[in-house]
């Protein structure tokens, strides 16, 4: 896990989000799988997490908060995750897990969404998450949008994507393309001085790319004004 952040160094970081609109502080809800690559026929495993040290969990959030768990199966069709589950590891701490079946070959997309609206205490909030799962032989295809009101898009399968290699990303706002900054990150990274180690900007079409640099476990978020992010999860080999 990360070494913690001293003082001065977070008030610095959160200076530079205030300027740039990095979610460097904030929480963002992201899925992750027990195997991003199963074979046809397998089970595997999907979690939800809500935190802010990607891939660590932190709040957990409860069924009842989560307003979507679904898996776009490679032919469109959506079925609910099976078995959900609050894994609580003391206190507020945890996260949901449940299990995605995969029948067929092809390119699987498992999302979640927690809506909440504004109270006295909160702010209302959106926050959205997907994660691709490549099932048998590696796919030429591309996971289109699931709808979400902001989403991340890829424009090639990152099951194409090596080390070395950029994937490039389309960042939809209410269907249409959003220019804004673009964070990644990949699981066993660690930096005190910069939260992401890879930052980009789209451009007028909502389009930008992320150079990839390791295999592993990488995840792309992005926000708009203070109520929405979004996350995209995949596996790079």
């Amino acid at each position: 896990m990360r070494t913690p952040t001293p003082p001065r160094r977070l008030a610095l970081i959160a200076l530079a989000a205030l300027l740039w609109g990095a979610p460097a502080l904030g929480h963002d809800l992201w899925l992750t799988a027990g195997n991003f690559h199963p074979a046809p026929g397998q089970e595997t495993r999907v979690d939800v997490v809500f935190g802010h040290n990607f891939p660590y969990y932190d709040i957990l959030i409860t069924k009842e908060a989560l307003t979507e768990f679904t898996c776009v199966r490679p032919d469109g069709t959506r079925v609910d995750v099976q078995d959900v589950k609050e894994q609580r590891k003391g206190g507020r701490q945890g996260f949901l897990t449940g299990k995605v079946s995969t029948p067929v070959p092809g390119t699987y997309v498992v999302t979640a969404s927690r809506l909440r609206k504004g109270d006295k205490e909160h702010v209302p909030s959106e926050k959205y998450g997907k994660t691709i799962l490549e099932v048998g032989k590696a796919s030429s295809g591309v996971p289109g949008p699931v709808g979400h009101r902001i989403e991340i898009v890829p424009l090639a399968n990152p099951s194409e994507v090596g080390p070395g290699g950029e994937l490039p990303i389309r960042i939809l706002f209410e269907g249409k393309p959003l220019s804004t900054y673009v964070y990644a990150t990949y699981a066993g990274y660690s930096s005190e001085d910069e939260p992401f180690p890879v930052i980009a900007r789209t451009d007028e079409a909502g389009v930008a790319s992320i150079p990839i640099s390791r295999p592993g476990v990488w995840m792309v978020v992005a926000n708009h004004k203070v109520n929405f992010s979004t996350s995209l999860t995949f596996e790079i080999r």
